[in-house]
């Protein structure tokens, strides 16, 4: 039997498929990722239903009480690290943001993140950082919209942002955004409207972006002269998902033409 279970860890959550059934609510457990280890605490698990394609039980497993005092020991650890980091790029003025720290178990090196509008000479700061920790030091340059992937927080739906929820790890970097997808489902342009709170256009404007295109298919476009009962007319709007088309006539009389009259009409039936 295969269970899903869904793991809270400090800055993100993660879900997986197991066949082992002998976790519960609450229990630690420890589980991979990129760089090393992580712990996190089950919050559910329920039965997978439905046909699965993958399990993903290889790395998922009760975390020992020595986990959890390491791991709260290199949290420790990376706190310190972001706050030595802060002081010795202001001391060395780097034009560079630091984002977060990172220090996972079974890792002998500490990741900086950081965003900077240009590249970075901070050979000076790494020797610092390694004469302080005594571990390797790793500077990994992140984007603006990678920064909200990392540290999380509350969408404009008032939910966890999905780049760090539920949006894949593993492809290394989100899926680009454009601008056609706001228009195309006709959302206000206002920038505070369809922006995340990375200042980005939001990820789940992709979410029904293929959507839209298929029904946009069914539908003239705007601009669009079209012949509607031995007239020439224009279309000026479209509503895709009530699959509506508003015509303009030469006269400037507006009418709302169903999608499906319009193709029967077009068709001869």
């Amino acid at each position: 039997m295969l269970f899903l279970v869904e793991v809270e860890a400090p800055d993100r959550v993660v879900y997986f498929l197991t066949r082992k059934g002998e976790f519960k609510r609450g229990d630690w457990c420890s589980f991979r990722i990129k760089e090393g280890r992580m712990i996190g605490k089950i919050r559910l698990v329920v039965p997978a239903e439905g046909k699965v394609l993958s399990v993903r039980d290889n790395s998922l497993r009760k975390a020992t009480v020595e986990e959890r005092r390491e791991f709260e020991r290199r949290r420790r650890i990376e706190k310190k690290a972001y706050e030595v980091a802060l002081r010795r790029i202001s001391f060395r003025k780097l034009p560079m943001k630091l984002i977060a720290t990172s220090y996972p178990l079974e890792s002998n090196r500490i990741n900086f993140y950081y965003t900077a509008e240009q590249r970075i000479d901070f050979r000076a700061l790494v020797k610092d950082l390694a004469r302080v920790f005594k571990v390797r030091i790793q500077m990994q340059q992140i984007w603006v919209r990678d920064e909200s992937k990392i540290l999380g927080g509350c969408g404009i739906c008032g939910r966890r942002v999905c780049c760090a929820s539920f949006l894949s790890k593993k492809k290394g970097k989100l899926d680009s955004v454009s601008l056609e997808a706001a228009r195309l489902q006709n959302l206000p342009l206002t920038s505070s409207k369809i922006s995340g709170i990375c200042g980005r256009l939001r990820c789940c404007l992709n979410f029904e972006y293929t959507t839209y295109l298929k029904l946009r298919q069914n539908l003239p476009s705007i601009g669009e002269v079209i012949e509607w009962k031995g007239e020439k007319v224009k279309v000026v709007e479209q509503n895709l998902l009530k699959d509506t088309v508003t015509i303009e006539t030469e006269d400037g009389v507006r009418k709302v033409i169903s999608g499906k009259v319009l193709r029967e009409s077009k068709s001869g039936k």
